[in-house]
Order: structure tokens, then sequence, then C-alpha cells
């Protein structure tokens, strides 16, 4: 499975490329829809919009409630959140291997078996097998302080363990609960039909896409990858599109800008960074989207397809019909109740799936860097092009991009001593590569193995990405050094 696959040849493929139905305000015919419905679209949209998107104020920063709710569950017990974990590490490996074993006729267990552990569900590739069962080793290590010292130095495994590890596993079921509600009671849909006259011509995406994109922006790329996944097991997206929308929109969350924005001691100027790198973001989205590799996925489903219709009128027409269909949603949908419950379980069991090969790969990536001159080999040759764009300390800035290929927030924190014109240009780069090898590039190959994504693939977008990114950032960072932001 892993590496092997073609976009030609590919056994998942079970649909065909669709156009999507173009329609007007007088062809839409409108459901006839109750208080209740109403009532319930507004309340899941709503919940889900505030945890998601709503700024608010909380111990003198500026966060959203997910964040805060995250906060809270380990200040009341970091203990419970290590163990809990550590669980979802140990699940994941226990169930891949019996998976494995089984499917491989190594182990044979019961059809009643098979079916109560849904071992279809965990079953993968040899490397992410050994992913996912290496992470135990690993985390025992961390959590009892067994093994190499050299291993368990505390800037490894505070962002190994710290950063990466509490943060998928508890973001992903708890933010599976509010993505759900918007995903299944109309949320989707309202955002995609008012998003349309921008994702299509812009990203040539459909706008329910905008959806994804503010769930990995304002929550987490991860949430956003289960929002994608979600929409493509039930033939919202093509194959394309959920390669584009992964690739291009599911960068660094503001929260994380911001905890990079404050080590940095750059806070005053934190929505000048978070604007800037939004733009970068969508200026290289727009170009990446129309030249190969993502112009060459198949449009294809793998379910069958349901393409969000083309609408065309006036602002008022859209808001209408954004509401009609979220509405229509919401009363074909389960109770607000059964929908997070739903979403919570399925959280858990994607948790379970994807935060061993995360903390697998960031260990990896983590040791490499701190144990040998690799990044810094790898800087030398680029070192000229920061000169050239007038980036102050281009040696730094360039290892600063590259370890930001591997980690976000190693990148970003690198540039800690530098001058402030490096310190913002390697935050705007770093934040918008979008595919850090650390943990977003494992778990797209491991979530999307039938599109198939591969990592020479993401590599080579990562390439593509940081050799579009750096030109844009140094003219936004010199722009707004000009005018006076920075």
């Amino acid at each position: 499975m892993f590496g092997s696959q073609s976009w030609e040849n590919d056994d998942h493929i079970s649909g065909e490329s669709v156009t999507a139905e173009k329609k007007s305000v007088d062809d839409v015919a409108f459901a006839e829809t109750g208080f209740r419905p109403i009532l319930k679209f507004i309340a899941a949209f709503t919940t889900g919009a505030f945890v998601f998107l709503v700024p608010v104020q909380w111990e003198g920063q500026t966060t959203i409630p997910l964040d805060i709710m995250m906060t809270l569950i380990q200040n009341t017990s970091m203990l419970a959140v290590n163990l809990f974990a550590f669980g979802l590490i140990a699940a994941g490996g226990i169930l891949t291997s019996i998976s494995q074993l089984h499917y491989r006729e190594t182990v044979t267990v019961s059809e009643r078996t098979e079916e109560l552990l849904q071992l279809e569900y965990w079953r993968t590739s040899n490397v992410f097998w050994a992913l996912r069962a290496g992470a135990l080793l690993f985390a025992l290590a961390i959590l009892l302080n067994i093994g190499p010292q050299w291993m368990l130095i505390d800037p490894i495994v505070n962002t190994a363990w710290g950063a990466l590890v509490i943060t998928v596993a508890l973001v992903i079921p708890i933010g599976s609960i509010f993505v759900n509600l918007l995903a299944e009671l109309g949320g989707l849909q309202f955002i995609g039909t008012l998003s349309q006259p921008i994702m299509r011509p812009t990203f040539n995406l459909p706008g329910r896409s905008a959806l994804d994109g503010a769930a990995s922006w304002l929550g987490s790329f991860s949430i956003g990858y289960y929002l994608t996944r979600n929409v493509f097991d039930r033939g919202g997206y093509n194959k394309r599109e959920v390669f584009a929308i992964c690739t291009c929109f599911a960068t660094a969350n503001v929260g994380t800008v911001g905890a990079v924005t404050a080590l940095l001691d750059l806070l005053h100027i934190f929505p000048v960074l978070i604007a800037l790198y939004l733009i970068a973001t969508a200026v290289v989205a727009a170009i990446l989207v129309r030249i190969p590799p993502l112009s060459t996925v198949p449009e294809e489903y793998i379910a069958e397809p349901d393409p969000e219709p083309e609408f065309t009128g006036t602002v008022g027409d859209y808001f209408r019909f954004a509401f009609n269909e979220g509405v229509k949603t919401a009363k074909e949908g389960e109770s607000i109740l059964r929908t997070s419950l739903i979403g919570f379980i399925d959280g858990l069991k994607l948790a379970g799936m994807v935060v061993g090969s995360v903390l697998t790969m960031s260990m990896v990536v983590l040791l490499i860097e701190e144990y040998t001159a690799f990044f810094n080999y790898l800087a030398t040759p680029f070192v000229p092009l920061m000169s050239i764009l007038g980036i102050p300390d281009p040696q730094t800035a360039t290892i600063g991009v590259i370890l930001g290929g591997a980690e976000f927030f190693i990148g970003a924190t690198f540039v800690v001593e530098a001058d402030i014109t490096t310190q913002v240009f390697v935050v705007i780069v770093t934040s918008a590569q979008a595919i850090f090898f650390s943990a977003p590039a494992p778990m797209m190959v491991d979530m999307f193995d039938d599109i198939p994504m591969r990592f020479r693939d993401l590599f080579l977008l990562l390439v593509l990405r940081t050799a579009l990114l750096v030109p844009i950032a140094a003219v936004l960072t010199h722009g707004a050094t000009a005018i006076g932001l920075i």
C-alpha cells in the first residue's frame, strides 16, 4: 500500500468525475421547515462556530474556546491526560497489530471479534504498523523515564510528547464533537454555499471546503483532516479536492502561531502576523491548485458522488439558499446529543489511529535535528537567496525555514535571537508550509491512503510551497515594514 500506488491504478476507486449542478434561486425547491429544525440548525451551528471561530480573552491572551477546554482539562489532571494519551497509543498499536496479523492469516479471530474490534478500520501498511507499534516503546520510555538520556532530554520530550502528542490526543476527540455538529447538522452546507463565490473561482474548490480551512486555522490541522475525511467518505469531495484542501489549507492554527509569537516576543504585532500569514497561504493555494501534482490528481470519488450545487444569484439569494440547505440537513440529521456522541467516538478512533505515528515520526525528526548537522548542510546552498531577498540573518532564516518542514514549532522558534524582520519572515513561511513531516504528513498518508497521499508527493508539494512562500513572505514582510506595521 505505502509508496507503491499510482494515480492511474487504485483499487479503491468507486466513483467517476462528475459535474456539479448549476442552479439559480428560481430553480431551488426550498424545503418546508418548522421551528424545531430551524432551532436545531442554529443551536448546532452557533455551538460549533463558537468553539472554533470566536476569539475570546483568556488569562490575558486572545484564544478560542477549544483551546480553553484543552487547557482546563490539562490543568485539572495532567496525569490523567498523560494516561489518556498513552491509552490511545496503546490501543492504536495493539489493534493495528491484531488487524495486521489477522489479515495476514498469522492469527485468526472470529467474525464477531473482527466486527467488535472493527479490525478493518485499523488495517494499514507495514510502515504505519511499525510507527504505531514503535510509539508504544517511545511512550513507555517517556512516561517512565526509562531509556537512554540522550533520547529523553527536555527539548525533545517537551516537543514530541508535551506539544504534539498531548495536543493531538485531546484536540481530535474534543474537536470532533463540535466538528460533527457542523458537518452533520447543516453548518457545512451553510458555510459551503456562502463561500462558493470565493472558493470556486479562486481555488477551484467547493464552497464547503472553506469550513475545512477554518477548522484547521482556528482549531487544528487534525480537525481539518477529520472534517475533510468525513465529507470525502460521504461523497462530498473527490480525490483532487481532498488532496488540495489538506495540502493547501490545513496550515498552522492560530493558537499555535500565537504561542510562537509569544515566545518570540511579537504579540504586539500578532494581528499583523496573522493577516500576512493568511494572505501568503491564500496566494500559494491559488497557484498550487492549478499546477502538478495537484492538478493531475483524478477527480474521482470513493462514495456516491454528492457534489455541491453551483448556485448563482444575489447576496440575499445566496444567504437564503444557504440557510435553507443548512436547515434541511439539520432536519434530516440525528439529535444534537447523538451527533455529539458519534463525533466523540469517531474522534477517539481517529486519535488512536494517528497519535502513535505522530509520536514516532516527531521523535525521529527531533533526534536528527538535535544530534546531527543534517539541517545545517541542507541550508547552505540557500543562504545567498535569503541575502538577495534582503532577509537579515540569512543563515538562521534558512535553517528555520528548513526546520519548519520538519516541525513548525521547531522552525519558527529557531529564530528567537534573530532580527525582528527575520522572525516575522520565518513565522509567515513556517506557519503556511502545511506539510510538516513531524505530524501532518504521516497523518495525511495514514488517513488518506485510499487517494493515495504518498510521501514523495507530499515532499514535492512541501518544496513547491516553500519555494513560493519564501519570495511572497519576503515581499509581505518588507511591505509591512515599509508602512510601519512592523
